[in-house]
């Protein structure tokens, strides 16, 4: 006879502040997708000093395919959807009162939001 198994999906609350998305921004511009994405452009004039400023202030990047002519709109409601699927397919980001260290996301686990943000599923890598 085989053991019974048991699933339990725990939900969780996190608390993401302005600079927790500028950060995560940052690693994935820098390294995080750069393999797949040739370009960030941003729609309309800058919010921020940077680009990885953008989303958090509610603006929007177009993100270019590296190999192709598809390209596609980062916005912040796509981003924090990538961030609840991100942890919902079990990421490896510790969760304190609510709220995350961003320095503990790597270029991999930005790639992984940004990729969940625009495709609700990782595509590349």
């Amino acid at each position: 006879m085989s053991e019974k198994k048991f699933t339990v999906r725990p939900q969780i609350e996190v608390s993401l502040t302005q600079q927790d998305i500028d950060d995560i921004m940052v690693a994935a511009l820098e390294g995080g997708i750069n393999y797949w994405c040739r370009k960030a452009k941003v729609v309309g004039e800058y919010l921020g000093e940077y680009a990885s400023e953008q989303i958090s202030r509610g603006g929007s990047l177009t993100l270019y395919d590296a190999e192709s002519s598809d390209k596609w709109e980062l916005t912040l409601e796509k981003f924090l959807n990538g961030v609840k699927l991100y942890f919902e397919q079990g990421c490896h980001v510790q969760v304190e009162d609510n709220s995350i260290d961003a320095g503990d996301i790597d270029a991999n686990d930005a790639d992984c939001i940004v990729q969940f943000a625009l495709f609700e599923k990782v595509v590349f890598g």
